[in-house]
């Protein structure tokens, strides 16, 4: 045990590798244990353990994550009912706009990918399935924020902090607040080079009659996304979508 009593040091220094080698996407021993800052022979003997139980394979000296995981991820993200009612409109939305789209949902005070549809024309992103995000920067964190009770969204801010992802990302709560207020005269919200330089982001809420369930975002260039046309075709298909997966959620 380490610090905290709750606390168990080596199944932190398992998910932290695990964590590493995720973002590396597939890494040798040096690479993953200067990345983590952590000793070669620590990084060697966890990889070691989690390749004998099949949670990572290696090839070459490079490791990476095994396929064990796929059943956990699958098992997780199929046993959200928001999945199964987002799932073909997230699909259908992509077809409609050509773009990257994602639904989302909170879990810890982050915003979590749950699933995501690319579009013909959608841009690279290292956003996956399972990427998790400040809910500040993100249209799709401002979607669901807007609609938190406000003793559950200080928390968020006081557990996260506001990073200043770019310099277009708002640092300051009562900035926050507005653009916030804003967006539910509307019901959709927008994030412009503030999460990544040249790009923006559409979201719009996924609500129940007293909850927020998530929110479905459209992802690509500022140049094609943009927050002065708040009538625009794309925000009416994301408010159109948002809707029909409530709609599916209340008949499921």
């Amino acid at each position: 045990m380490h610090g905290d009593a709750k606390t168990i040091e080596s199944v932190n220094k398992t998910l932290y590798i695990i964590e590493g080698l995720w973002k590396l996407d597939s890494a040798g021993v040096t690479e993953l244990a200067e990345h983590l800052d952590l000793s070669k022979s620590t990084v060697h003997v966890h990889l070691t353990t989690l390749e004998k139980k099949g949670y990572v394979v290696s090839a070459d000296g490079q490791y990476e994550l095994g396929l064990r995981f796929v059943n956990y991820g699958e098992y997780v993200k199929r046993s959200q009912p928001l999945y199964q009612a987002a799932k073909p409109a997230v699909e259908d939305l992509a077809k409609q706009t050509g773009e990257l789209v994602f639904c989302w949902v909170e879990q810890e005070g982050l915003a979590t990918a749950l699933c995501a549809e690319a579009g013909e024309r959608a841009v690279q992103t290292n956003i996956r399935v399972g990427t998790h995000t400040y809910m500040h920067g993100a249209a799709a964190g401002k979607a669901i924020l807007a609609y938190l009770p406000d003793d559950r969204v200080e928390a968020i801010l006081d557990r996260w902090g506001m990073s200043q992802l770019t310099e277009h990302t708002i640092t300051d709560r009562e900035q926050l607040r507005k653009q916030l207020e804003k967006g539910r005269e509307r019901g959709v919200f927008f994030s412009q080079h503030e999460y990544r330089r040249g790009v923006a982001s559409i979201g719009v809420p996924i609500r129940g009659e007293e909850c927020i369930h998530g929110s479905l975002t459209v992802y690509g260039p500022a140049m094609r996304i943009t927050k002065d046309q708040p009538e625009t075709e794309l925000a009416n298909q994301l408010l159109s979508s948002a809707n029909q997966i409530e709609v599916d959620m209340t008949v499921g």
